[in-house]
């Protein structure tokens, strides 16, 4: 209910009798919304170990280009969501010390700093302006509607600066209770707010300060204010949390006895509380939640509190910032209620709960709340390895040491185990079928249990290993039998062996899934994904050849959004539904694949295999992962819900022949400037590792270059000329953010390539040409061929020198030009392929500033050497500049082409150039693609993004260009 309705006498008794109650309560909701639980978010805490100058977070900020403020007691750290960047005492800062205190982001994006020594800074765009400071520690800062500064200090009183600079202070002769100033908040009615250490007081329209009447938060320090959606204030003290209606009303208790640091509105239904020694309270619909130092907060001591443009949570505490994140994945372990953390198998009930076996037991989560069932009576270990339901919502648990339990409404109806006709008490999998028969997958076989009868087939009986994982009947009543060593399909009572050995040795198969409405049933294995066509028997996989980052996969579950979820020991996988039929289907070479792990709120990216079902649906959409610690959980419509956010960019350095340059006042750069180096960040804090890049470089790039997660673009060789350099961000599977940050830069050209110069080359030649002319003319007619021959052997010298790298000997990128045209060209006539190779020194930059730049040419002109010495007499090698090289290979295929270049990095890697420096190797990383399906322009990009690949995956290898 709204915080206005308290002053309503029965509200007001309601709201007595919960303060009554162990558990604190407070609404400010008429209706409860629909808040996740805290169970739902991803904690995560950051302290000194991760780059904070100080584990004492004081104040908390986001400006509005979407970077995050730390201040400490050791400066400001600034956070992109990858890394900080530490703003102490300095030139720059104009701090007088590095202990910050508070933060005020004022109604025109400038952020106010304060701290010790009265340091105070205001930051906008970049730029930091200190004012003179005051000598005393600032404890909170307030910029007004009026533009009028207020500053809150520790023992000399309020200040306040005008628009001019003028600063005037109120003490205790003024009316203030104390000279320790805790907190200030301006209301919608144009009053200054004071909290002190002896109370609270307010500014009238004259600026006199007004004392409150007599109340609970007078003569006790008061540490926060904050105001409800009514325009309510809240006042946070030592001794509680009350809320006042105006200055001249009685204040209503919301928290008695509960040191309140730190207040922060949500929204209008929820309330976050910060609190001196008892951790971090959350109030909505009418009940009070509350996370401590056990429920990982870092210290119960609260600062600060933020909530970010992406709604996270950051609390600022002694112990540094803890966030609550609303990540992909939730996480339920034994802090939660669950018996055990090593969970096997999850199963969703059609009584809607689901059900989670688990080394320790089995739990049952039903309407956010998870008890144990208790299996003692008949498992002695309680470890639960299987799960299936049965007909009239029978629930089947399959154990490890225990056989098969059937339970009904809580209570054990049947038992198997090896004492009465299991071959073992290893149940890896159960699958109950209608007709009241039940298929039971174990160690030593599989058996199938109809009334009191139990048939048990090994690998005597056709099965290819006796250690069954995986169960599934067709829609025909075919039976799959998913082992150790492939799979078995039971029709009319024979057994046939699946041999999945084709397909890259697959072995294990892991698990079922069916996908009816593709007719296909999907086979997770120690391979990859395989597909059976339930009506022809066709098989296909989708395997690393096909893009999938590794082997073993345990579990596939379809979402209701058309995508597969495969759990695995290296995280969780989610694919296209779609991409994945177009691959089967011949349409498609490679699968698009999203890894989540730790940082998407598991508690442990490995997941668990070998039991079925070791993931599952459930009726709410939800897919949830047995993992190693504890059960996972994730909505996939949020991941819609975070791809549809834009997360802001900003450029945060420029690199020049590996300098710092600043971005003020940006000068052209120098002439022969050779690398250059961009390095961006998306201020993005849900994924920050997961946001995508795009760049562009207009006078450079023809198209946008998507450069994945990385975070840099890099540029060699630029000709002179003006840049502008724009990137964006995006979350996976989300919109490219339109706010694009750009830089705009200008490289000189060197004097003989300025319009002048070349003007008077020009001129220049023309006057030689016309006086060899005049004088041929004059010469005698004997002379003239020999003078022909003269100038024709000049001439084809300097055109020799035109073409030719001075260092290396080869042909420069001129003359690579000409060739690739021509090349390229006749490829098109002749309709033969045209290959092009494109090779960077792996970690040259270390030996030009290890070992100098003589070492480093010495190493090119090797390098050159075999390159041209191992390379075929039709291909063309050039130097394309600094330390990349690229092969024109004519009429090459791109198998052949493959094997020239892998040859070519092979030698290089065996070259010894010790007698340059002891131990001194060297690699490269090449980028290869053809001219199937590219213009000429495009052959080089395509080159160029495999080399990118190549450099991105570790270097020394060879990445063939995806022209698709």
């Amino acid at each position: 209910m709204p915080l206005l309705y308290l002053r309503y006498p029965c509200i007001y008794f309601l709201c007595w009798l919960l303060l009554c109650m162990p558990t604190l309560a407070f609404s400010v909701s008429t209706t409860a919304s629909s808040v996740p639980a805290l169970d739902n978010y991803f904690k995560e805490s950051l302290n000194t170990r991760d780059g904070l100058p100080h584990n004492t977070i004081n104040a908390l900020a986001q400006t509005a280009d979407g970077y995050l403020w730390f201040g400490t007691w050791e400066g400001v750290a600034r956070y992109n969501g990858r890394e900080f960047r530490i703003f102490d005492r300095s030139p720059e800062t104009g701090l007088p010390d590095v202990g910050v205190r508070t933060f005020h982001l004022d109604q025109h994006g400038s952020l106010w700093i304060g701290g010790s020594r009265g340091g105070l800074v205001r930051v906008k765009e970049g730029n930091w302006q200190a004012y003179p400071p005051l000598g005393v520690l600032i404890n909170r800062l307030l910029l007004d509607t009026q533009e009028r500064l207020w500053i809150a200090t520790e023992g000399q009183g309020l200040f306040m600066q005008d628009s001019l600079g003028q600063r005037f202070q109120y003490l205790r002769a003024d009316g203030l209770p104390s000279e320790q100033v805790h907190s200030l908040i301006e209301d919608n009615d144009g009053r200054i707010w004071v909290g002190t250490s002896d109370g609270l007081v307010y500014l009238d329209e004259q600026l006199h300060i007004q004392p409150m009447m007599p109340a609970p938060y007078n003569s006790v320090p008061v540490f926060a204010l904050a105001l409800n959606e009514q325009g309510q204030l809240l006042v946070g003290t030592e001794r509680g949390l009350f809320l006042s209606t105006g200055p001249t009303a009685e204040p209503i208790t919301v928290l008695n006895n509960v040191p309140v640091s730190a207040l922060l509105f949500e929204n209008a239904d929820v309330l976050w509380i910060g609190t001196i020694d008892r951790g971090l309270l959350r109030q909505h619909g009418g009940k009070t939640e509350e996370l401590d130092i056990g429920q990982g907060l870092p210290n119960n001591r609260i600062l600060a509190l933020l909530l970010d443009g992406e709604n996270n949570l950051w609390v600022g505490t002694n112990g540094g910032v803890f966030r609550l994140r609303d990540a992909p994945f939730s996480t339920f372990s034994t802090e939660q209620g669950l018996a055990g953390n090593f969970v096997r198998s999850v199963l969703s009930h059609s009584d809607g709960c689901l059900y989670i076996g688990s080394s320790r037991g089995l739990s049952r989560y039903c309407d956010g709340v998870i008890d144990t069932i208790d299996l003692s009576a008949v498992s002695v270990g309680q470890s639960v390895l299987s799960l299936a339901e049965g007909p009239a919502a029978s629930l089947w648990v399959g154990t490890y040491a225990d056989g098969l339990i059937e339970l009904r409404q809580g209570l054990v109806t049947r038992h198997f185990n090896a004492n009465n006709g299991l071959p073992a008490n290893e149940v890896r999998a159960v699958m109950p079928l209608a007709d009241g028969t039940v298929w039971v997958g174990t160690a030593l076989g599989a058996s199938r249990i109809e009334g009191g009868n139990i048939t048990t087939y090994g690998r005597e009986d056709g099965l290819p290993s006796p250690f069954i994982m995986a169960l599934y009947q067709g829609p025909d009543g075919a039976v799959f039998i998913g082992s150790g060593a492939g799979v078995a399909i039971l029709r009319n009572d024979r057994l046939q062996a699946l041999n999945l050995s084709a397909f890259d040795n697959a072995d294990y198969a892991f698990g079922f899934s069916e996908d009816l409405a593709a007719g296909i049933l999907w086979m997770t294995t120690d391979r990859g994904l395989v597909a059976y066509d339930l009506t022809t028997g066709a098989l296909n996989m989708i395997g690393r050849a096909q893009g999938m980052p590794f082997d073993k996969l345990f579990q596939l579950v379809l979402d209701q959004q058309g995508y597969f979820w495969i759990s695995s020991n290296r995280g969780v996988l989610r694919l296209n539904r779609t991409q994945a039929l177009e691959v089967i289907a011949g349409k498609r070479d490679r699968i698009e694949f999203e890894l989540f792990g730790e940082s998407d709120g598991m508690a442990s990216a490995q997941a668990n295999g070998g039991s079925a079902k070791a993931a599952t649906l459930h009726h709410d959409g939800s897919v949830w992962i047995a993992t190693s610690i504890g059960v996972s959980r994730v909505q996939p419509e949020r991941l819609q819900q975070f791809a549809k956010m834009l997360p802001p960019v900003v450029i945060e350095k420029l690199l020049v022949e590996g300098q710092a340059l600043s971005f003020a006042a940006l000068q052209p750069l120098a002439a022969g400037t050779n690398r250059v180096e961009i390095q961006y960040a998306g201020l993005g804090f849900i994924m920050s590792e997961r946001i995508q890049y795009r760049t562009l470089l207009e006078g450079f790039d023809q198209d946008w270059v998507k450069r994945g997660s990385y975070i840099a673009a890099e540029y060699t060789n630029l000709p002179p000329g003006s840049y502008r350099f724009r990137v964006s961000a995006a979350y996976p599977g989300g919109d490219w953010s339109q706010k694009e940050a750009e830089l705009k830069f200008e490289i000189r050209p060197h004097f003989w390539q300025r319009w002048w110069f070349q003007l008077l080359i020009a001129v220049m030649l023309i006057t030689a040409v016309l006086l060899i002319v005049r004088w041929r003319l004059q010469s005698l007619k004997r002379n003239e061929l020999r003078l022909l021959k003269l100038v024709s052997e000049q001439t084809l010298e300097l055109q020799l020198l035109a073409r030719q790298d001075a260092l290396t000997g080869l042909a420069n990128r001129r003359a690579f030009d000409e060739a690739l045209q021509q090349e390229y060209q006749r490829a098109k006539r002749s309709n033969t392929t045209l290959c092009l190779a494109l090779l960077d020194v792996d970690h040259f930059k270390q030996v030009n500033d290890r070992l100098s730049h003589a070492v480093g040419d010495e190493v090119l002109k090797r390098i050159a050497a075999m390159l041209k010495q191992q390379s075929r007499t039709v291909d063309l090698v050039a130097r394309w500049g600094g330390e990349e090289f690229v092969i024109l290979l004519p009429d090459t295929t791109l198998a052949a082409a493959t094997e020239v270049c892998e040859r070519l990095r092979q030698k290089l890697a065996q070259l010894d150039f010790s007698e340059l420096s002891a131990g001194l190797t060297m690699t490269i990383s090449i980028g290869l693609t053809t001219n199937d399906k590219l213009e000429l322009p495009q052959m080089l990009l395509s080159a160029d993004r495999a080399l990118y690949q190549a450099k991105a995956a570790g270097r020394n290898r060879l990445v063939i260009a995806d022209n698709n």
